[in-house]
Order: C-alpha cells, then sequence, then structure tokens
C-alpha cells in the first residue's frame, strides 16, 4: 500500500466523519425531544432493555466481523445521550 492510498482512505474517513458528525447532531435533537417527553411523564433516563434492542439491532446489522466495535460505538452513544439528558434536566430546574 503506498501513501497515495493511505491519503485517500484519510480523506474518505475525514468525509464520513462529516457524515457521523452531522447524524450525531440529529440524534441529540431527537434525544432532547425524548428526554423531554421522559421528564413530562415522570419516566426514567437510562431504559437497559431499550438499549439492549438497540444493540441486538446494530450489532446484526454491522455483521459478525464489525459487531464488537459498533456495539463499542453504540455503547457511547448511548453514555452520551444519558448525560445529555441528565444535563438537559438539570438545566430545566430539575
Amino acid at each position: 500500500m503506498d501513501t497515495s492510498q493511505i491519503d485517500r482512505a484519510r480523506q474518505e474517513i475525514d468525509r464520513i466523519n462529516g457524515e457521523l458528525t452531522a447524524l450525531l447532531v440529529e440524534r441529540m435533537k431527537q434525544v432532547d425531544i425524548v428526554g423531554e417527553w421522559k421528564k413530562a411523564n415522570d419516566q426514567p433516563i437510562f431504559v437497559p432493555a431499550r438499549e439492549e434492542a438497540i444493540l441486538k439491532k446494530v450489532t446484526a446489522l454491522a455483521g459478525e466481523e464489525f459487531a464488537p466495535e459498533i456495539k463499542a460505538v453504540f455503547e457511547a452513544v448511548f453514555e452520551a445521550s444519558r448525560r445529555r439528558e441528565e444535563r438537559l434536566k438539570k438545566q430545566s430546574g430539575e
């Protein structure tokens, strides 16, 4: 593999990172909506069964080769989402 192939791969990673960032921002906007509903309906922020169902789905979509990494990424996304919900809950006076 020569440096031009690595450069192209890195450019592609940068492009994908941009798309992932935009998608994660959109996801967080939806997290805000769900968080508001949870607050209004006195529901817990952490719903283990929901997270497990999502992990099962995304790891199946990823396939056996990439399942461990995809699981780790989604676990980090869930953690960030819960932190955001907690922060927004505190900001609103709870």
